[in-house]
């Protein structure tokens, strides 16, 4: 068992040099690129409001589109992961991000229900693949002392895109409709395309490579990194970790895309009011990304981190679901969650990406959580839907979220509690 120990603050000085340049280049156009594909995605739950009454759909059909794109993001995120142990972090990154955001700008013209659900579901599944790239591009362009502080200030892209996504589509869909909320993702596709040229590839994998050509480390196959992660050294880790990312995504998937129809319903708020509460709240949460980076950082382990935030996330999911009467109450109980509950992603991307070696890490990303975050994303849209009508909106949302939560924190108690700051294999 390594040390429970974390790393000391030595300052503005010594921070803002030692990630100077490089790390800080990589951070900052993996940031940018991270919030662009989440307010690309995210505009699909401010729509669903819109395009249920369009359609003449049920919640059921909602959920079966976020199913099977997760289900697809599932392989995607395996294939990326894959192909950015093979062919490089930049090349996989720049084309996932501007494929995705292509896909959902398309969503304006479309003439059915059925090509909706076509263009989300493989729109989603292209930009999942995504996540294991930004986190291991981050990883390993970061000094190991301030590496969970970077890893999970990049985890803010989450909910900046959410927010940005939620101030460009409320004024749009009083004015417009749902339609016109999917153009402004066109935009990213050109830019994306200029991110290659600011973007240099990953150091610890262009000498991980000029090993492997030159004979000194053996190149491992795709098929043999998924074995190594159910060998005896890392099938501890990798199973504990898949239980992780899919209580917690199961979690979050069963209960964040429904929540505009949520206050809509439930509530009785408008589209337009309902957009603004989720994403003035996914704003206000970044202060839980960010507390999380710092705690796990420099006050205990990443691993107790994950455990204090997600049993307190399930909590103030609670007080989400029962305790609000006013329009501040919800967005005050909306952003408390989001600040633990999400906020506990920005030390867990750091925690997997520490847990494989650099030759199969963006393949243990993308098998330990990724695809485990997905699996649980593919079950619980179907299930909390289903359980919506004989259970009622309250108690199918907290059955969704709790015991996953609860059941995801004790996993990680199961885990090697490393301490942070050390240098990745």
């Amino acid at each position: 068992m390594t040390k429970n120990t974390s790393p000391v603050w030595l300052g503005n000085k010594h921070f803002f040099n030692s990630v100077k340049g490089y790390p800080l280049l990589v951070f900052g156009v993996c940031l940018f690129g991270w919030s662009l594909t989440n307010l690309d995605q995210s505009l699909f739950s401010y729509a669903v409001p819109g395009i249920r009454r369009e359609f003449g759909k049920g919640l059921e059909q909602i959920a079966w589109i976020l199913s099977v794109s997760y289900a697809l993001a599932s392989i995607s995120a395996i294939i990326m992961g894959i192909a950015a142990d093979i062919y490089g972090r930049k090349i996989i990154f720049v084309g996932t991000l501007a494929i995705s955001a292509f896909l959902v700008g398309l969503h304006y013209w479309v003439p059915d229900f059925i090509t909706l659900a076509v263009l989300r579901t493989v729109g989603f599944a292209v930009s999942v693949g995504l996540a294991p790239i930004v986190v291991t591009y981050t990883s390993e362009a970061a000094p190991a002392r301030y590496r969970g502080l970077m890893t999970g200030f990049l985890q803010c892209g989450f909910p900046i895109g959410w927010f940005l996504a939620a101030l460009i589509a409320s004024p749009i869909l009083a004015s417009f409709g749902w339609r016109t909320i999917f153009l402004p993702a066109l935009i990213v596709v050109p830019i994306a395309i200029l991110l290659y040229w600011f973007l240099p590839e990953s150091k610890r994998f262009k000498e991980e490579k000029s090993a492997r050509e030159s004979g000194v480390l053996r190149d491992f196959s795709w098929s043999e990194n998924i074995k190594q992660l159910l060998s005896p050294a890392y099938r501890r880790r990798t199973l504990l970790c898949f239980i992780i990312f899919f209580m917690m995504g199961g979690a979050y998937a069963g209960t964040a895309f429904y929540f505009p129809s949520f206050f809509n319903e439930v509530r009785g708020y408008s589209e337009e009011r309902a957009t603004f509460i989720v994403g003035v709240s996914y704003g206000i949460g970044i202060v839980g990304y960010i507390g999380s980076s710092i705690v796990g950082e420099f006050f205990t382990t990443r691993r107790n981190t994950i455990i204090i935030w997600l049993w307190l996330g399930a909590l103030a999911m609670c007080g989400l679901i029962w305790v609000p009467t006013t329009y501040v109450g919800d967005i005050f109980w909306f952003s408390l969650m989001a600040s633990f509950f999400y906020g506990a992603n920005a030390v867990m991307g750091t925690f997997l990406a520490e847990q494989f070696p650099t030759r199969m890490r963006a393949t243990g990303t993308a098998v330990a959580g990724t695809l485990g975050l997905n699996m649980g994303h593919i079950m619980f849209p179907l299930i909390v839907a289903w359980a919506i009508n004989p259970l009622g909106w309250e108690l199918a949302f907290a059955l969704a979220t709790v015991p996953p939560l609860f059941l995801a924190g004790l996993a990680a108690f199961g885990m090697e509690n490393r301490a942070s700051g050390l240098e990745l294999d």
